[in-house]
């Protein structure tokens, strides 16, 4: 190998380096957005705030992010591609429709409890409408995911896998029910329930469901 050889080679290895830190930098700086959002109302947030839970300069947020709805738009952007990810597989599984069924109820559940700033951004959006581009393609997203999952509880309905029900209403109320407990985690008070707990209160109240939603052959 020459030498020019050698320092392309150098100069490869050196690009790849630099290519693997400013990601890891990225994955830092998204994370410690996500964590103070699941705490905090967007507007309360600085670029402080987020660069000291980081371990980084403010200055290294806005070279990789450029402005705060920059990064609250790349928050936005990543915790939407896990939740999409997640429920779609959910709904395209290869199992029976009560089995889909039941499953997409607990990767949803899942996505809230791993990843608490959905809540936080689908309680204020619910409270004051959205506000940014941000909020509304996060509410526009979820509509989209909350019709999929509608057409889920329809098709259970259409196989005689569970009795007949308004799978728009259905879909609703459980849409609402998750929220709902899943924001028990997040309280400040009293009210508080680990997300441990959490988890076991949906699966014993989906059993529940379930069970009175399936039908049963008559009896003679």
């Amino acid at each position: 190998m020459d030498d020019a050889e050698r320092t392309d080679e150098r100069s490869t290895d050196a690009a790849a380096r630099g290519s693997r830190r400013r990601e890891r930098t990225r994955a830092l700086v998204l994370d410690a957005a996500e964590q103070l959002l699941s705490r905090r109302a967007a507007e309360e947030i600085r670029v402080e705030d987020v660069a000291a839970a980081a371990g980084i300069s403010p200055a290294s947020v806005y070279v990789h992010f450029g402005t705060k709805d920059g990064l609250l738009a790349a928050v936005a952007e990543r915790v939407l591609a896990v939740a999409t990810e997640a429920l779609r597989t959910a709904y395209a599984a290869q199992a029976p429709p009560l089995e889909r069924f039941a499953g997409v109820g607990a990767a949803y559940l899942r996505l809230l409890l791993d990843h608490p700033a959905v809540l936080k951004y689908l309680t204020a959006t619910g409270e004051r409408g959205p506000r940014t581009p941000v909020e509304s393609e996060v509410v526009t997203r979820f509509g989209e995911l909350r019709r999929e999952f509608e057409e889920s509880i329809r098709d259970a309905v259409g196989s005689g896998a569970i009795r007949e029900v308004d799978p728009e209403l259905m879909s609703y109320f459980l849409f609402g029910a998750w929220n709902g407990v899943a924001a028990l985690a997040l309280r400040r008070d009293a009210l508080v329930l680990a997300p441990e707990r959490v988890e076991l209160a949906v699966i014993e109240a989906g059993l529940t469901l379930l069970d009175g939603l399936m039908l049963r052959p008559p009896t003679t």
